[in-house]
């Protein structure tokens, strides 16, 4: 019999501002589904030994503190050969200097949660085949700031005002693939989901109950890629 591949799956947030316990869930069951991989939940990026000694590491992750000798780890589980599956909040990093050259992108605002048309950018490449060429999802339009150069795998075009800033008309991507040494990361910004007490910030009045895509097929065929291409079950 094989050996088990050994997932890391970090969900969590000192701000509390999505609901973490769902996505924990969701991503549980995904690397459950996925077959023969053992998962460690961790609520940071501290366990630096445990994140090296991994196979794949996903996360649903906000504002998380990471210390430079986690940064350092993080980069080291990458170029020699680890795959990062990062979804929605991941690239949430305020002021750390590291993290957007790792993971590719820093996040920068959203306008308020909307039902927006998403695009494939590459419809020919593997992670993309037979995903629908165009679909419409409600959830929060992440724009991002690239720090490194990624292949663009869903998009969506917007400008406007978002979280007292203002954007150009532009394309915004979602999904990317950025290459790190001989692995990577993966990243797809889809994916918000808070009950009505996961509010942005401590006393701000509860918000409408959202999980986004997450309960979609298509949202959860595109889960499902990521843990397959983070274990090294699709290519590049």
């Amino acid at each position: 019999m094989s050996k088990p591949l050994l997932a890391n799956l970090v969900t969590g947030s000192p701000a509390r501002n999505h609901d973490y316990d769902f996505a924990r869930r969701a991503l549980l069951d995904a690397l459950y589904a996925a077959g023969d991989i053992r998962t460690d939940v961790y609520n940071n990026y501290d366990a630096s030994d445990a994140l090296l000694a991994g196979d794949l590491l996903v996360s649903y992750t906000s504002q998380v503190p990471v210390a430079d000798a986690q940064c350092e780890a993080l980069r080291r589980y990458l170029e020699r050969g680890g795959r990062w599956f990062a979804i929605h909040g991941s690239n949430s990093v305020r002021d750390n200097p590291h993290l957007p050259e790792i993971l590719g992108s820093r996040f920068l605002a959203h306008p308020p949660y909307t039902r927006y048309p998403v695009t494939v950018s590459r419809p020919h490449d593997p992670l993309m085949a037979g995903i629908d060429p165009t679909f419409e999802v409600d959830d929060e339009l992440y724009v991002i700031e690239p720090h490194a150069d990624f292949e663009v795998l869903l998009e969506t075009r917007w400008g406007g005002d978002a979280m007292g800033q203002s954007f150009p008309d532009a394309v915004r991507p979602l999904m990317y693939r950025h290459r790190v040494g001989d692995g990577g990361v993966l990243y797809l910004a889809l994916g918000h989901c808070n009950r009505p007490f996961d509010v942005p910030r401590p006393g701000m009045p509860d918000a409408p109950d959202r999980r986004g895509p997450w309960s979609t097929p298509l949202y959860q065929e595109l889960i499902g890629r990521g843990v397959d291409w983070a274990a090294r079950r699709r290519p590049r």
